[in-house]
């Protein structure tokens, strides 16, 4: 039977029993250790062997990291002002809706959800359990099981407050970004560089064969740099998000490119060029040939100290997102609830921790190795990713135009230029995807395709409006 007009209307007065606003409870360090955390995880010890099988010369090879880097950067600044400007829960779901309508953003959280958020869950996950194995013998059954209890440890730790994952996410920032500094540090301390290590230096043409390496190059470096985007779904925890967000994200990628950049010096003045070409773990190599025995163990450590940190950072900012869209009616109003005890949004790190294991357990069934369940996933992540990172962008053009009246806080440096340079990279970058990786472009818009069939049923269903 149905309810009274009278009744009905005193049902809608009532308060709601959950918080439907997360307090700030993040500090400016917390913030840049969310950028430095999120970034810093297994690409920059895993794909440097993948950019010098494509792009075989030191002095592009370099030029790759730095520019990539540098403007990637530039997509930070750009984010920055996005931030600063509208600091809620759900990051670039906010800046999207903004911008272009309920749609996009939609399409942006479906695809978090579906492949980006959760498809980086299970390749970091696995890459810790990769490497933990060369300090202790598991197995494939072994990694299985000890990927898909990271995911559920981390999940638990963040259902039951955020500063408990906000606290995680700063120690395992500290402790990779030191791990890194010594990877760097050592060979040059131990004297055990030589610019000879450094050849070929240059190719002697450029053709065709140049150009294709450089673009293969660009989407394995694109992997270790992804992340930057993570600071805008916590932002509505992060205290002044006005004046730490900007400041966060302008700290956190220099460290970053810094740190990326010595790495890869550090990586290629020790080992000759075909040893860094036949790689799949660098670091770990680097560090067996200085410290023979006992180099590998402290590398595989360091290293699954990384990838689990990376892990936490994409638990904590993950779960914002479809936070933000249930606070729209996009998704069941169960997601937007936060736990009356822990101030969490609980149900949302839930669902994200329930899809991430299927997602393990799925990859592990079809893959025979590890690194493969690694390869796939990553690609896909940075489809996915670099396609929604450019709206993203777009968004400072739009919303300067559209809503010139919003309180800017901070404005991006060198714009126009700057997000025009990082819109330009995201166009090659795009090119040479779907020339290069048909497969995992295909599946990445048909997965698009279907995230429009779902609003449209969604929203009929509702009856609400685009």
């Amino acid at each position: 039977m149905r309810d009274s007009p009278a009744r009905a209307s005193a049902a809608s007065n009532q308060p709601e029993t959950h918080p439907v606003a997360l307090p700030r409870v993040m500090s400016r360090l917390d913030a840049v250790a969310v950028v430095v955390g999120s970034i810093i995880g297994s690409g920059i010890f895993l794909k440097p062997g993948v950019a010098a099988a494509s792009l075989p010369y030191f002095g592009p090879i370099i030029c790759v990291w730095i520019g990539i880097g540098l403007v990637t950067l530039f997509g930070s600044l750009a984010l920055a002002e996005l931030a600063a400007m509208l600091p809620h829960a759900g990051g670039p779901y906010v800046y999207l809706r903004e911008a272009y309508g309920r749609l996009p953003a939609f399409l942006w959280g479906w695809t978090e959800f579906w492949i980006i958020r959760t498809g980086s869950l299970g390749a970091l996950a696995c890459a810790t359990a990769i490497y933990l194995d060369r300090v202790v013998e598991l197995g494939r059954h072994g990694e299985e099981l000890l990927a898909l209890a990271i995911v559920v440890g981390l999940s638990g730790a963040n259902m039951v407050g955020t500063r408990w994952g906000a606290g995680l996410q700063t120690a395992t920032a500290a402790i990779k970004s030191l791990f890194l500094l010594g990877v760097i540090v050592l060979p040059f301390a131990l004297r055990r560089t030589s610019s000879e290590m450094l050849a070929p230096m240059w190719p002697e043409t450029a053709n065709a064969d140049l150009l294709r390496g450089i673009g293969a190059a660009m989407i394995a470096v694109l992997w270790p740099y992804d992340g930057w985007i993570n600071i805008g779904p916590v932002a509505e925890e992060i205290r002044h998000p006005q004046r730490n967000v900007p400041l966060a994200l302008a700290v956190g990628m220099g460290i970053v490119i810094s740190l990326y950049v010595l790495a890869n010096v550090s990586y290629h003045a020790t080992l000759p060029m075909e040893s860094v070409r036949g790689s799949d773990a660098v670091a770990s190599d680097l560090l067996a040939t200085l410290l023979p025995g006992l180099g590998g163990t402290i590398a595989a450590i360091g290293v699954a100290c990384s990838t689990f940190g990376a892990v936490n950072s994409n638990l904590l900012t993950g779960p914002r997102i479809y936070f933000a869209m249930a606070r729209d009616g996009l998704l069941p109003s169960a997601i937007r609830r936060v736990h009356p005890r822990f101030r969490t949004p609980f149900n949302a790190i839930l669902l994200q921790c329930v899809w991430s294991v299927i997602l393990i357990r799925t990859a592990y069934a079809l893959k025979d190795r590890p690194i493969e369940v690694f390869d796939t996933l990553t690609n896909f992540v940075v489809f996915g990713g670099s396609l929604f990172y450019a709206l993203a962008v777009a968004a400072v053009f739009v919303l300067r135009r559209r809503r010139p009246d919003l309180d800017r806080p901070y404005r991006t440096w060198g714009y126009p230029w700057t997000p025009a340079l990082y819109l330009l990279m995201f166009v090659a970058a795009m090119a040479y995807m779907f020339y290069g990786q048909p497969l995992e472009s295909s599946a990445g818009m048909s997965l698009i395709a279907g995230g429009v069939a779902y609003y449209a049923v969604a929203r009929r269903k509702t009856g609400q409006q685009p």
